[in-house]
């Protein structure tokens, strides 16, 4: 009856879908697969002392252990995790790029503490507004760099963990380098956090890692990855959620296909390079028609996380989000379609005519739709901008000449990533990297723009 058990409980996705689910539900569930058993048993054995006794004690052993790893949780959660919740900021790797900067300026504007570590590879730009207020502190580092990551954790609260390469293109510059940046670097920070008392960990994973999919997925899906982007993203995931302690509150936010302007702007992204088209070409470049994407603002991104971080913990803690709106999901040529509406529409004061072409052989053989209902039952989450909202601001900095060349590498994850590998192998630059902490590091703390202690 073991293996009937065994194939019971991969059927009811003991090993899969639920493989990170409290222990509360797993016990559930297991509960329910010894039922199942003896029900099917019954018609073979008719031996009804037989299966209750076998039950008895499967049961237990399957149960109990699950029953006790929820004490300390359950003792936890109402005393030290608030009090951890009300000291020391949050840190958000990864503060100063594209999605980094917005999740630095909501949490300032809604009161938090923020600590930045971040390379400043795009310098300092995308965070000069804030230069001096009292609640930031900036750390210049990279996240392998082991002095820094630990001066950075030292003290805080929560960590947002949005540092890495992103992006196909970017990736597959040297595969090396990028499972330096993407996992290595996940583990490292996960394990700092966790070691120095940090409970809550917001991981930013893609909706990539679903591949190509012809039904709308959910968290629970097979991933399907088709690029090495991907396939770190997953590794990161499990690297996070399968090795985790009870105690150690961990969320993974799998993005939507992000748009819209930042303070650290990106032209390498389809819906900002169709705007960046349009508005100065006016002309767009379909590849892939129907290929199906879901879309999400990088502001609404920035919501998305404050709102896992005011989340209770039991309600986050090692869940998967796919963070986005199904009133985003769209073909690239609706896509391409919604911009030249928008931007040819002189009810906005754009009239910009505009030529779309379409190439109809895809090199991208990804194509998938997302289901957002979870994000949306548990923690609220709706987006605010929609496509029309986010083009409009985007074109009104082209209109103003706030960027530059679209084309320039500053707007290009992986023109800056060929750079980055470069000093990954220069031994001097490299030299920092997964290193001890000397004398001089083990007293250095996080300052702020002007130099003071945080």
């Amino acid at each position: 009856m073991i293996p009937g058990l065994l194939l019971v409980n991969k059927y009811m996705g003991i090993y899969s879908r639920l493989r990170t689910s409290s222990g509360t539900v797993k016990s559930a569930v297991l509960s329910l697969s010894v039922l199942l058993v003896c029900v099917l048993v019954w018609p073979i054995t008719h031996s009804g002392e037989t299966l209750v006794l076998w039950g008895l004690l499967v049961v237990g052993p399957l149960v109990l252990p699950r029953a006790l790893l929820n004490i300390p949780y359950s003792r936890h959660r109402n005393y030290l995790v608030r009090t951890v919740e009300q000291s020391g900021p949050v840190l958000v790797i990864g503060g100063a790029g594209y999605i980094g900067s917005h999740v630095v300026a909501i949490l300032l504007d809604n009161g938090y503490r923020v600590r930045v570590l971040d390379r400043l590879v795009y310098g300092r730009k995308p965070l000069e507004e804030f230069e001096g207020h009292r609640n930031l502190e900036i750390l210049e580092g990279d996240v392998t760099d082991i002095a820094k990551l630990t001066a950075a954790i030292r003290g805080t609260s929560v960590v947002v963990h949005l540092a890495g390469l992103v992006g196909d293109p970017a990736c597959a510059v040297d595969p090396e380098f990028t499972r330096h940046t993407n996992i290595i670097a996940t583990r490292m920070a996960k394990d700092v956090a966790n070691s120095m008392g940090v409970w809550r960990f917001i991981f930013a994973s893609s909706c990539s890692v679903y591949g190509a999919s012809d039904v709308c997925v959910k968290e629970g899906d097979k991933l399907k990855p088709v690029s090495l982007y991907a396939q770190t993203k997953i590794d990161s995931e499990e690297e996070l959620l399968l090795s985790s302690k009870d105690d150690f509150f961990v969320t993974i936010l799998r993005f939507a296909t992000v748009f819209g302007h930042s303070r650290r702007p990106r032209f390498d992204l389809v819906a900002n390079l169709f705007t960046a088209q349009a508005m100065t070409s006016g002309k767009l470049t379909v590849i892939g028609p129907e290929q199906q994407r879901p879309f999400v603002h990088v502001h609404d991104l920035a919501r998305a996380i404050l709102m896992t971080i005011r989340a209770t913990p039991e309600s986050v803690q090692n869940q998967i989000f796919n963070v986005g709106d199904s009133r985003l999901n769209m073909t690239i040529l609706g896509l391409a379609k919604s911009i030249e509406s928008t931007l040819s529409s002189s009810e906005f004061g754009i009239g910009r005519e505009i030529e779309i072409t379409v190439t109809e052989s895809p090199d991208d053989p990804r194509n998938y739709k997302v289901s957002f209902e979870k994000i949306k039952r548990i923690l609220g989450f709706k987006a605010e901008t929609m496509m029309e909202a986010g083009v409009l601001e985007m074109a009104q900095h082209f209109a103003n000449t706030d960027y530059d060349d679209y084309r320039s590498e500053i707007y290009s994850n992986i023109a800056m990533t060929k750079k980055s590998v470069d000093d990954f192998y220069d031994p001097i630059q490299a030299s920092t990297l997964y290193a001890p902490r000397n004398e001089a590091s083990r007293n250095e703390a996080p300052r702020n723009e002007r130099g003071a202690t945080g």
